[in-house]
């Protein structure tokens, strides 16, 4: 459990609504890093997941720990030490039993994640894990990092299954289809691979950036797989019929993404906001302010949207039903309630 020690500012925020009208006001609450005590500053944080049961939160980043925080009350339960340098990557499984850690000490940590006791290190790799997830019914676990490989866990047996040739070196994303009929991987190249999973047969190649990829999300129905980059873009591709295109642009790099629906895709960067979009119609139809550093890291589970960065805190946005679990065919406006009224911090 976590010392007396580790303290956490848990505060409740609403960002103020402009008069474009395009800032939206949903509740949030923040978790404030505690000083490292090592350097006596927080920790930058470059990954965060949620739970699937929903009751905890894992972040990670810089300081070679992995926190769990309780999403009810904001409060530290367990610092999980076992790296030795900076942890990129978290994914639990989704049984819930696990939460694996990967980074640039280049091996891949299972934890208990009730307990938070070690539970195994899968080996000393190539070169540095920057990303790794659970396939949805939680046999397989894939890895990317710092090599021209997309590696396969099978999770019960520990061991390494395949090496999956990468599109290039440099690998910074990975993730299944909520189907797990299918894996993408992406990095230096700017290109998204596609694989067929489980055998790992490659599908196509997704020409999507000029520049590095740093996050890649299938929507849930499987509609869409989204990147983003280094080129300030977000490219969005449609897995049946149709060409893949480009959401207008913004002044920033873009370094997360997550889908909070079929078509309502949450993206952020270093422009240290959270912009919201329908990609079916390619509007930009909100904008989450507060953040005032780049943001790193988002995860939207159920009605919780999971926003964390280099300003070293962690935000929980209150999504509401007016984007989980919503039908595709009335979209409505992210940010406010179908009768139009804001929703207001509790």
């Amino acid at each position: 459990m976590a010392s007396a020690a580790s303290t956490t500012v848990w505060s409740r925020n609403r960002a103020a609504q402009a008069s474009e009208g395009r800032v939206i006001s949903w509740p949030s609450r923040v978790v404030q890093l505690p000083p490292d005590d090592d350097d006596h500053k927080p920790p930058v944080i470059t990954a965060v997941r949620v739970h699937r049961g929903g009751q905890w939160l894992a972040t990670a980043g810089d300081d070679h720990h992995v926190r769990v925080w309780s999403l009810a009350d904001g409060k530290l339960v367990h610092k999980l030490t076992g790296h030795t340098d900076w942890v990129r990557t978290i994914d639990y499984s989704p049984d819930g039993r696990i939460l694996a850690s990967a980074g640039n000490d280049r091996r891949i940590i299972f934890w208990d994640a009730v307990t938070g006791q070690q539970l195994d290190v899968l080996g000393t790799h190539q070169a540095a894990i920057a990303a790794l997830r659970f396939s949805r019914e939680g046999r397989q676990l894939a890895a990317v990092g710092f090599e021209e490989s997309a590696l396969i866990y099978d999770v019960a047996k520990k061991r390494l299954t395949a090496r999956l040739l990468a599109p290039c070196q440099d690998m910074r994303a990975i993730t299944f289809s909520d189907d797990d009929q299918l894996l993408a991987v992406g990095g230096r190249c700017g290109t998204i691979r596609l694989f067929g999973m489980p055998q790992g047969e490659l599908l196509r190649d997704i020409p999507a950036h000029r520049q590095r990829i740093r996050a890649i999300a299938f929507s849930s129905d499987g509609s869409y797989v989204a990147s983003s980059g280094e080129d300030r873009q977000i490219h969005v591709a449609p897995l049946g019929n149709g060409q893949g295109y480009n959401l207008p642009p913004r002044p920033a790099k873009v370094l997360a993404l997550a889908f909070c629906g079929p078509q309502q895709l949450a993206t952020a960067g270093s422009d240290n906001q959270i912009h919201l979009w329908d990609v079916a119609t390619k509007e930009e139809i909100g904008l989450l302010r507060g953040h005032t550093g780049s943001v790193a890291a988002l995860e939207c589970r159920d009605k919780v949207l999971v926003s964390a960065g280099y300003d070293t805190t962690v935000r929980i946005w209150d999504v509401g039903d007016q984007v989980a679990g919503r039908k595709t065919e009335n979209p409505g406006r992210v940010g406010v309630r179908p009768d139009g009224a804001v929703p207001r911090a509790r």
